[in-house]
């Protein structure tokens, strides 16, 4: 048979045989007297095999492994069981992204926002942000919200600690609260900090205070305000928060939380 006739038999395309050949799963044939490759039956088979193994899952990577191991009946079965596996593995991430897919599309179908964050909370701060008239305010909200969605992406938040933000954002009067303490943040913004000294330790105080309504079960914003400590005055601080009067209370805020983690 030459090579076009070895294809049609197996159901493939020459392409396919030649790159079986580079790849060096199916030898070449030697050549006949006018030039042209010759393939037996036997070649046949082995391309067939070729094909069924490949159709079944198995990766050309595998396919040489897995018929060369034919006549071992130990090492094709280890072959064959890491190949489902490495399927099985496959299959769980896909049922994964078609969960989060299905999910997705459910809140869409809702009217509800795409969001990491769960669905209260993520409905929340779409309630805080859509609902505030004040730039500033509504400013604040967006970056309070991106970094929860940064602490749900890492995948490190408690759940305990999610829990109590969403009741606290989910409560109309403690989110009533909020948003006036939020309010009084924003307003601060360009006043000198040594103008408004009184209000800056309080609206600190009172943002302290939320956060360890909060909780933190596995001691992980405890960390975090001890880690943040050290670069309070840092000029990645500055980036973070540009306002002086707005940095001064953040810092506050990570020393405030940070010192009771020490004293605990």
């Amino acid at each position: 048979m030459r090579i076009s006739e070895l294809a049609q038999a197996a159901e493939t395309t020459v392409r396919t045989v030649r790159h079986y050949h580079r790849l060096g799963l199916l030898p070449e044939p030697p050549r006949s007297s006018n030039g042209y490759r010759v393939y037996s039956l036997e070649d046949l088979v082995r391309l067939m095999r070729i094909r069924w193994l490949a159709r079944s899952g198995v990766p050309l990577g595998s396919v040489a492994a897995v018929l060369g191991a034919a006549d071992d009946t130990d090492d094709l079965g280890a072959d064959l069981e890491a190949l489902l596996a490495a399927v099985d593995e496959q299959l769980r991430i896909l049922q994964v992204k078609r969960d989060s897919l299905a999910e997705m599309l459910d809140l869409h179908r809702r009217g509800e926002p795409l969001s990491p964050l769960s669905a209260p909370l993520a409905q929340a701060f779409a309630e805080l942000v859509d609902g505030e008239t004040d730039p500033r305010v509504q400013e604040l909200f967006v970056r309070e919200r991106d970094s929860w969605e940064i602490l749900a992406l890492s995948g490190q938040t408690p759940q305990p600690f999610v829990d109590a933000a969403t009741a606290a954002l989910t409560d109309p009067e403690r989110r009533h609260e909020l948003v006036a303490l939020y309010r009084r943040f924003g307003a601060l913004a360009g006043r000198d900090p040594a103008d408004v000294t009184e209000e800056i330790e309080e609206i600190a105080d009172a943002l302290a205070a939320f956060f360890d309504d909060l909780g933190d079960p596995d001691g992980m914003f405890a960390q975090w305000a001890t880690t943040a400590a050290d670069v309070a005055d840092s000029p990645h601080m500055a980036e973070v928060l540009p306002d002086p009067a707005q940095r001064a209370v953040a810092v506050r805020v990570i020393e405030t939380i940070a010192a009771r983690a020490v004293e605990s």
